[in-house]
């Protein structure tokens, strides 16, 4: 089900952008040397001409920014519970606004089709970050009798990690966000001019 994938931009002809969503930050960080990877329907930095070892040590002592991959897909309406509940191996229901909790999806005969984090942003409304696969398709196919609407939010998922990172969110929120910010605690919060989706679930 995995369409990860690797991509040489220097040896890559584009045959159509629709194939494979590029990173609205690929121009910040693109080399000669790029790989690029392929998840979710997307384009991400699997490598960059950097020194692996360096990376360690930084993501080990500091801090990492990564543009990852990882596709949100809205779902919403009143019927979002029930649904949600029957597509996920866990209950939803009691999911409060403002909070995100690990869900696998499952097949039929009860192997694992998709996990993810399922986020609560508003009334009757969840988010759930996927990280490869048709999860699209499968929420669509399972989608007859509720009254619920799929939607792509056109966003995209940037991770920051190491024991840095919270003083780096501190610094951009003008304090908002703190060490108080449980695990799997979310909301809104406006950086460098933007109000953004953050979560804590690393």
């Amino acid at each position: 089900m995995s369409s990860i994938g690797q991509s040489d931009p220097p040896q890559t002809v584009r045959i159509a952008a629709r194939r494979f969503a590029q990173s609205p930050y690929y121009n910040c960080y693109v080399k000669p040397e790029t790989v690029l990877g392929v998840a979710a329907g997307r384009y991400y930095d699997a490598f960059n001409g950097e020194d692996s070892i360096e990376i360690y040590w930084k993501l080990r002592k500091q801090s990492v920014l990564y543009d990852v991959p990882e596709k949100p897909w809205q779902i919403e309406g009143p019927d979002a519970v029930p649904f949600l509940e029957k597509i996920f191996a866990r209950r939803i229901g009691d999911l409060r606004e403002g909070r995100g909790r690990y869900a696998i999806a499952c097949t039929p005969d009860g192997g694992i089709f998709m996990d993810g984090i399922l986020f609560k942003i508003g009334e009757d409304r969840f988010c759930y970050v996927q990280p490869d696969g048709d999860l699209e398709l499968w929420l669509i196919a399972h989608s007859h009798g509720f009254e619920v609407k799929i939607s792509d939010p056109n966003s995209r998922v940037l991770q920051i990690q190491g024991p840095n990172s919270m003083k780096v969110m501190a610094e951009a929120t003008d304090g908002a966000i703190d060490e108080s910010m449980r695990y799997f605690h979310s909301g809104y919060y406006s950086i460098g001019g933007q109000v953004l989706y953050v979560s804590r679930t690393g």
